[in-house]
């Protein structure tokens, strides 16, 4: 069946589940902007023929092309993720208990089927027999209790501390190999949605991190061939003894990262590409009508983010946080930055549609209140600082550049420092007072989580209420959805009003496809990636 969805400024036709954008309200650039585009693709073509990324090795495979890069902490170990370049490889060797939609709604994976007890505070996993992991040993609910339990130790390290608080180590049990049961202190109405983060695929019972790092053993689609940290390619080949009969489609993967938007679209129209995760907005136009490329939208995905140190000055005078998100113009910010392929935001990770949000529309820019709130705050010549950025994701250069120009309008002198994108995380995030960042599309109960609470791993804003933990905690355990949602909502507003983040907008992910490839339907919750259906002619 075949059917259209017009939605506002698109229109979007559905196929067999893959989204096919054929129309939008594009942006024409300028004639000169597009003949400098097209040279400079066909220029990259030459160069990228040469280079070790489009080597010999792998051409048989599906290529897939990423957009971030781990560096040197990329690991194959599902607790020790670093950034999509991590998922790329991990979403494809293993499996979690239960899988989502972009609604959020649960789907068997490792897990067929799930209850939870009559006061709401033990839910019960039954297993999938007869899955095996790569390494041979059976899978078994051991492997369930091993995993979560790894995670939640403070030894391993992992980010998933921050989104699991809620369970109790102790309470995950095993009574049967084929069942697993989480017993929480607090009835968490929403724990099946909420374990499904993305450090949660399953390892088996006594997997060292030294190990995994290198070398996978997952449930997966795909085994691991070729992988080394940091290297330019990664091959992935097909498990012939994955628990999914006629899955996966294709032989195997091959995966690469480029970070630069003109020599990646160049390798996609050359055809040295199958799958492109991630099309800078910026070269959409030089692509969207070729009758080789098919080009998919996501809703709303990637946020992405200013963020600033609140004990570190000025950030740490709550009035100079408050102007500096008064300066964003948000839907400017969409049309400018992604070229209108996203959607407004309220500094905290809830999109404005959604019942948990603490607002139902993005704020307004107010250059006047910023001014006086700087002007309170004992800044009324103004204020400078360095902001730094690095097109780790498309379009964070662009993001902070417009800001910075959206900022002068209120006596804000902003200093852009573009780093290079293979090493921003490492060397830059987390280490500047204030600084560009994204993350992926999350349930609120996680969203909220990830980096803002105090045992968050990566706490960029260096965010630590406890009474913001508190109230987080109590809206992940209240049972009633309508209670839920207003506790949602008022540790969003507490975080957007008070904390350290500008969030201005979501991004909605463009990804392409070549010409005779099939099978991938893209998703919001952009680190959930599954290649089982992708095959290439």
């Amino acid at each position: 069946m075949q059917y259209k969805v017009c939605l506002a400024r698109r229109t979007i036709v559905r196929h067999f589940g893959i989204a096919c954008l054929l129309q939008k309200r594009w942006r024409i650039m300028p004639m000169r902007m597009n003949r400098w585009l097209l040279g400079a693709a066909s220029a990259a073509i030459g160069l990228s023929a040469a280079s070790p990324v489009w080597a010999a090795a792998g051409d048989e495979c599906v290529k897939i092309l990423g957009y971030e890069s781990s560096g040197e902490k990329q690991s194959m170990d599902p607790a020790d993720m670093h950034s999509g370049d991590d998922a790329y490889h991990t979403f494809a060797v293993y499996n979690r208990l239960v899988d989502v939609d972009d609604n959020f709604n649960l789907k068997p994976e490792l897990a067929t089927e799930w209850s939870v007890s009559g006061d709401g505070l033990t839910w019960t996993f039954k297993l999938r027999p007869g899955v095996k992991f790569h390494s041979g040993k059976d899978f078994t609910s051991a492997d369930v209790v091993y995993s979560f339990k790894r995670l939640l130790d403070e030894k391993t390290g992992s980010g998933a501390r921050a989104v699991l608080a809620f369970l109790d180590p102790e309470g995950i049990k095993a009574p049967d190999p084929m069942t697993v049961t989480f017993t929480t202190p607090k009835p968490v109405v929403e724990l099946p949605v909420l374990i499904t983060n993305k450090f949660t695929n399953i390892v088996p019972d006594g997997a060292k991190a030294a190990d995994l790092r290198l070398k996978e053993d997952g449930t997966g689609p795909f085994m691991q061939e070729q992988f080394t940290p940091n290297a330019p390619v990664r091959i992935l080949r097909k498990n012939p003894n994955y628990w999914d009969a006629g899955k996966p489609k294709a032989e195997c993967l091959k995966i690469t990262v480029a970070q630069e938007a003109v020599s990646a679209i160049a390798a996609m129209k050359a055809g040295q590409v199958d799958l492109m995760l991630n099309v800078d907005p910026s070269v959409i136009g030089s692509v969207k009508d070729d009758p080789n490329v098919q080009l998919l939208e996501t809703g709303a995905s990637n946020s992405m983010t200013i963020s600033m140190w609140v004990d570190t000055a000025p950030f740490d005078n709550p009035k100079v946080r408050e102007a500096l998100k008064l300066v964003v113009d948000r839907q400017a910010m969409v049309d400018t930055v992604l070229l209108g392929f996203g959607e407004t935001a309220a500094d905290n990770p809830v999109p404005v549609s959604n019942p948990a949000s603490y607002v139902k529309e993005a704020p307004k820019q107010d250059i006047d209140k910023a001014k006086a709130l700087l002007a309170e705050a004992g800044y009324k010549d103004g204020l400078k600082f360095d902001l730094y950025t690095a097109e780790g994701v498309p379009g964070m250069v662009r993001m902070a550049q417009v800001y910075a120009e959206m900022a002068k309008a209120a006596g804000i002198e902003i200093n852009v420092i573009v780093t290079p994108a293979e090493s921003f995380w490492d060397d830059v995030w987390l280490k500047k007072p204030i600084v560009t960042s994204a993350w992926s599309m999350r349930p609120p109960g996680e969203g909220l989580a990830v980096a803002y609470t105090q045992n968050a791993k990566w706490k960029e804003t260096h965010w630590e209420r406890p009474d913001y933990d508190a109230l987080l905690l109590k809206a992940n355990t209240t049972a009633d959805e309508a209670e839920r949602n207003k506790l949602f909502q008022q540790t969003g507003q507490l975080l957007a009003t008070e904390g350290g983040v500008i969030l201005p907008m979501f991004v909605h992910q463009v990804l392409a496809l070549r010409k005779g490839c099939d099978g991938y339907a893209p998703l919001a919750q952009n680190f959930n990636l599954n290649f089982e259906n992708l095959s290439c002619k």
